[in-house]
């Protein structure tokens, strides 16, 4: 399968991670760090001999689809238009080497101008790569070794020809993948099992966490949000960037998350309705919109101002929660 690669690694910080500037420097002091960078300040950079970043990137048309690795929502794609150099880091859910399990799921696209589509067409196609390069070697030459492909199956069994499922009303595949890092993430690896819990008393729990989030985003208590996302940060940034504090996503991701902090346009918004996903064999859960596709049941309030100009939408963000061994409280985990 060909992949485009042209200024992959260019557009991988754009697009995939998300972090901040630094802080303005005078000539005595320098400007106190932010509470989300203050959790990277003390973290040793990683110095492993190979030191393996994992991505994912998918192309499709006539579909839309979601990619889920080791049972956590990775990517979605919901807009009738193609994408290019969109790989996303999978470090964060690959927890430690060995076998790692990756579902597709493919969907009709719905309503588009005056037709409904209800059911996927023949001219549905879905394609996937795994790949990784090696953190250790220079940036240069964009070496990159392809990990696993993957093509949604067709009546002819290669990547071309009619989709072998036409008339579904979706599709789902499950297939593993090798993966080898330096490191061993405790994640949700000794988690409770969610799944087995009163569900009833689980979606309470749920509800109850999202509005605490909730108030704190809108209250912009930003230093009490740093310690709800410590953990999750930490493992990320060990991970996808062996704690290099260098990293141009680091930097990007720090922007992204610290903007509802910065924004004079305060709202909260009702989840609407949704549903209860599971992951990470049922020790993660979070909440997806029935009413928008692909996304969060969880939103809040953004204000960027871009040249003068104000802009205010939703921001829409996936919690994924666990509870430790042993505690009956629900925590960030991704």
């Amino acid at each position: 399968m060909k992949l485009l690669k042209t200024l992959m690694f260019v557009s991988l910080t754009a697009i995939l991670t998300m972090a901040c500037g630094q802080g303005i420097t005078t000539k005595k002091a320098t400007m106190k760090k932010r509470p989300i960078q203050q959790l990277y300040a003390h973290a040793e950079q990683l110095k492993y001999s190979s030191m393996p970043q994992y991505f994912i990137e998918g192309i499709q048309s006539g579909c839309f689809y979601e990619i889920y690795v080791n049972g956590i929502l990775t990517f979605k794609h919901y807009k009738n238009v193609g994408l290019a150099n969109h790989a996303v880091p999978l470090n964060d859910v690959i927890l430690k080497s060995g076998t790692q399990t990756v579902t597709v799921k493919l969907f009709p696209l719905g309503k588009i101008g005056d037709k409904n589509y209800t059911t996927l067409e023949e001219d549905a196609r879905f394609e996937l790569e795994i790949f990784k390069r090696d953190k250790a070697t220079p940036w240069e030459g964009l070496d990159y070794e392809v990990v696993k492909t993957y093509f949604a199956p067709t009546t002819t069994g290669e990547d071309t020809g009619a989709f072998k499922y036409a008339g579904a009303p979706m599709y789902e595949e499950t297939f593993t993948f090798e993966a080898k890092v330096p490191y061993e993430l405790k994640g949700w690896s000794e988690s409770e099992v969610l799944s087995d819990m009163d569900q009833d008393s689980l979606e309470k729990e749920i509800l109850a966490f999202y509005s605490m989030y909730g108030d704190i985003i809108y209250n912009q208590d930003e230093e009490k949000w740093a310690k709800l996302v410590e953990k999750r940060e930490k493992e990320y940034f060990l991970s996808v960037y062996y704690n290099d504090k260098r990293a141009e996503g680091l930097k990007l991701r720090i922007e992204d998350f610290t903007l509802p902090f910065d924004s004079k346009f305060k709202e909260r918004f009702p989840l609407g309705k949704y549903e209860i996903i599971f992951g990470g064999d049922g020790k993660v859960v979070t909440l997806k919109s029935i009413e928008k596709k692909g996304k969060s049941a969880f939103s809040y309030a953004i204000e960027e101002i871009e040249k003068g100009e104000s802009y205010k939408y939703k921001e829409y963000r996936y919690l994924f929660l666990h509870k430790p061994k042993g505690s009956t409280k629900l925590e960030i985990i991704r």
